[in-house]
């Protein structure tokens, strides 16, 4: 209870301090330098009803905070960040947890240029890797996390083109190891920061690992149509013995907003990645996901949500790993929303049933 309360002290000590970071950019005239910020909030508890394995059947109530400031240079330069709050322990097996173990941790911290359709970034951030867990629902990017590439220290560049159907796409390059420096650590509660010793694809202090994206939107004359493809190498860790270099491919289609009547509107995402020797080792990962999100009257919405994870395992046995979710809520228009849906995972060969509620607040300046 005493590590709870500490927890809740240190979770108001930091929104406190995401709004005073906001008050100086309402005040300043529009000259350079200009903050500006995006900040969103989630609230969100899930109960393990049902679960072959006992230790699932459990509470998670857990707060995560994302603040994105932009510093403004020039027309052409431009700092940017993501600050995390979150859980950064994973709770003890068979443990509920309230609000325990958060952490605050800098996600990404990169310097921009930017000259008409070229630019360029360096710093600590997120290689753009497949896109399933930006779609709607509160559980889409479960088993999709396993692929993100995230918290990188690199550099890279972007080329942004349009082709005769007035389609806009954007080539991205970008070159990075594991981040081993003092940004790896959180406050609050403290996760520890990433060594070179500690092995792992593409911890290795130099420029072996890349992502290569190309993404579009508004393809083939449709409006909201878009897709994204990308490849990723990840080199075997310089701590690792008899490690190999994880490699994949991802391509995603979709839909933002398809008119179905004058009131309904769907979304709607397909994602397939392939990944072989996932995490380094010789196992081969494959994932199909189908996302479709129906609003009414863009205050409703319904998800539906479909992950098929197939697990090559060498000398074992292999795994068909299936997430199902399905949830509905409501968007009350000033930045609250709330959700609640219901979870179903079969997960090397456990299956488990989870419901949940996320409340959203997410607002800018």
């Amino acid at each position: 209870m005493i590590r709870s309360v500490k927890n809740m002290r240190f979770l108001l000590l930091f929104l406190l301090g995401d709004i005073f970071i906001a008050l100086p950019a309402y005040a300043q005239e529009e000259s350079y330098p200009l903050v500006s910020a995006d900040v969103v909030i989630e609230l969100q508890s899930d109960w393990g009803i049902d679960s072959d394995d006992p230790d699932e059947e459990r509470n998670n109530t857990f707060m995560r905070t994302e603040v994105a400031p932009t510093l403004s240079i020039t027309d052409n330069f431009f700092i940017d960040g993501t600050l995390v709050l979150e859980p950064v322990l994973d709770p003890d097996p068979g443990e509920d947890n309230f609000f325990e173990d958060e952490g605050v941790f800098v996600e990404e911290l990169k310097l921009n240029y930017v000259n008409g359709s070229w630019s360029a970034f360096a710093g600590k951030f997120n290689p753009g890797f497949g896109s399933v867990w930006d779609f709607g629902g509160i559980w889409s990017g479960d088993f999709a996390g396993d692929y993100q590439v995230t918290e990188k220290i690199g550099f890279g560049g972007a080329y942004v083109f349009e082709d005769v159907s007035a389609a806009t796409h954007t080539l991205t390059a970008s070159t990075f190891f594991s981040d081993t420096t003092f940004l790896a650590e959180s406050i609050g509660t403290g996760r520890g920061t990433v060594t070179k010793s500690d092995g792992g694809v593409s911890n290795t202090e130099d420029f072996s690992s890349y992502v290569f994206s190309l993404d579009g939107d508004d393809i083939f004359g449709y409006e909201n149509l878009y897709y994204k493809v990308g490849f990723k190498h990840l080199e075997s860790g310089d701590a690792d013995i008899g490690g190999d270099d994880e490699q994949g491919f991802a391509v995603s289609l979709g839909h933002n907003a398809l008119a179905l009547t004058d009131r309904l509107t769907l979304a709607a995402l397909v994602e397939y990645v392939d990944i072989s020797n996932f995490e380094g080792g010789n196992d081969d990962n494959r994932y199909m996901s189908a996302d479709f999100t129906v609003l009414l009257d863009d205050v409703w919405n319904l998800t539906l949500g479909y992950t098929e994870r197939d697990i090559d395992v060498n000398a074992g046995d292999d795994f068909d790993d299936h997430l199902f979710q399905i949830s509905g809520g409501y968007d009350f228009s000033n930045g609250f929303m709330f959700d609640v849906g219901w979870l179903n995972t079969d997960a090397s060969g456990v299956d488990t049933d989870v419901i949940g509620a996320i409340a959203t607040y997410g607002f800018d300046f």
